[in-house]
Protein backbone atom coordinates (compact mmCIF):
# COMPACT_ATOMS: atom_id res chain seq x y z
CA UNK A 1 0.00 0.00 0.00
CA UNK A 2 1.28 3.28 -0.98
CA UNK A 3 0.95 6.49 1.38
CA UNK A 4 0.99 9.71 -0.34
CA UNK A 5 1.96 12.31 1.16
CA UNK A 6 -0.04 15.75 0.62
CA UNK A 7 2.24 18.11 -1.88
CA UNK A 8 4.85 15.79 -2.21
CA UNK A 9 4.21 16.02 -5.93
CA UNK A 10 5.20 19.80 -6.47
CA UNK A 11 8.59 19.10 -3.62
CA UNK A 12 9.72 16.26 -6.55
CA UNK A 13 9.12 18.71 -9.06
CA UNK A 14 11.25 20.71 -7.45
CA UNK A 15 14.08 18.37 -6.84
CA UNK A 16 13.71 17.32 -10.91
CA UNK A 17 13.73 21.23 -11.72
CA UNK A 18 17.07 21.84 -9.37
CA UNK A 19 18.53 18.73 -10.36
CA UNK A 20 18.33 19.96 -13.83
CA UNK A 21 19.71 22.91 -13.52
CA UNK A 22 22.58 21.50 -11.84
CA UNK A 23 22.99 19.01 -14.84
CA UNK A 24 23.34 21.98 -17.00
CA UNK A 25 25.62 24.28 -15.16
CA UNK A 26 28.01 20.89 -14.46
CA UNK A 27 27.98 19.86 -18.33
CA UNK A 28 28.44 24.20 -18.78
CA UNK A 29 31.43 23.67 -17.05
CA UNK A 30 32.88 20.79 -18.19
CA UNK A 31 32.43 22.56 -21.83
CA UNK A 32 34.22 25.63 -20.88
CA UNK A 33 37.16 23.90 -19.19
CA UNK A 34 37.30 21.57 -22.82
CA UNK A 35 37.33 24.87 -24.77
CA UNK A 36 39.88 26.63 -22.49
CA UNK A 37 42.01 22.95 -22.91
CA UNK A 38 41.39 22.93 -26.56
CA UNK A 39 42.36 26.87 -26.61
CA UNK A 40 45.64 26.37 -25.24
CA UNK A 41 46.10 22.93 -27.36
CA UNK A 42 45.66 24.96 -30.49
CA UNK A 43 47.06 28.54 -29.46
CA UNK A 44 50.84 27.67 -30.86
CA UNK A 45 49.68 26.16 -34.24
CA UNK A 46 51.06 28.06 -36.72
CA UNK A 47 50.74 27.96 -41.16
CA UNK A 48 48.17 27.79 -43.18
CA UNK A 49 44.66 25.49 -42.81
CA UNK A 50 41.52 25.94 -40.61
CA UNK A 51 44.02 25.98 -37.78
CA UNK A 52 46.82 27.93 -38.60
CA UNK A 53 47.21 31.44 -40.23
CA UNK A 54 47.54 34.45 -38.49
CA UNK A 55 45.75 37.57 -37.87
CA UNK A 56 42.13 38.18 -36.21
CA UNK A 57 40.51 35.66 -39.21
CA UNK A 58 42.76 32.57 -38.12
CA UNK A 59 42.22 33.66 -34.34
CA UNK A 60 38.16 33.62 -34.71
CA UNK A 61 38.10 30.42 -36.64
CA UNK A 62 40.16 29.01 -33.98
CA UNK A 63 37.71 30.03 -31.06
CA UNK A 64 34.52 29.31 -32.47
CA UNK A 65 36.50 25.52 -33.74
CA UNK A 66 37.70 24.63 -30.21
CA UNK A 67 34.27 26.12 -28.69
CA UNK A 68 32.16 23.76 -31.17
CA UNK A 69 34.73 21.11 -30.30
CA UNK A 70 34.42 21.04 -26.92
CA UNK A 71 30.49 21.62 -26.97
CA UNK A 72 30.90 18.22 -28.84
CA UNK A 73 32.52 16.49 -26.72
CA UNK A 74 30.52 17.69 -23.72
CA UNK A 75 27.30 16.79 -25.19
CA UNK A 76 28.34 13.28 -26.05
CA UNK A 77 29.41 12.02 -22.29
CA UNK A 78 32.56 14.43 -22.10
CA UNK A 79 35.43 13.83 -20.45
CA UNK A 80 33.72 12.84 -17.00
CA UNK A 81 34.16 16.25 -15.28
CA UNK A 82 30.34 17.24 -15.59
CA UNK A 83 29.52 13.85 -13.15
CA UNK A 84 31.69 14.95 -10.87
CA UNK A 85 31.08 18.77 -10.71
CA UNK A 86 27.33 17.37 -10.50
CA UNK A 87 27.67 14.81 -7.66
CA UNK A 88 29.44 17.07 -5.93
CA UNK A 89 26.69 19.84 -6.61
CA UNK A 90 24.24 17.75 -5.21
CA UNK A 91 25.76 16.73 -2.51
CA UNK A 92 26.62 20.46 -1.45
CA UNK A 93 22.26 21.09 -2.37
CA UNK A 94 21.62 17.95 0.30
CA UNK A 95 24.01 19.57 3.10
CA UNK A 96 22.61 22.77 2.64
CA UNK A 97 26.26 24.57 1.97
CA UNK A 98 25.00 27.15 -0.79
CA UNK A 99 28.65 28.62 -0.60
Amino acid sequence: MTIALLGSAPLQTELQKSNSKLASLAEDFETTFLASMFGQMTSLLDGDGPLGGQGAGGDAWRAMLTDELAKSVSRSGGVGIARSVHAELIALQASGNTQ
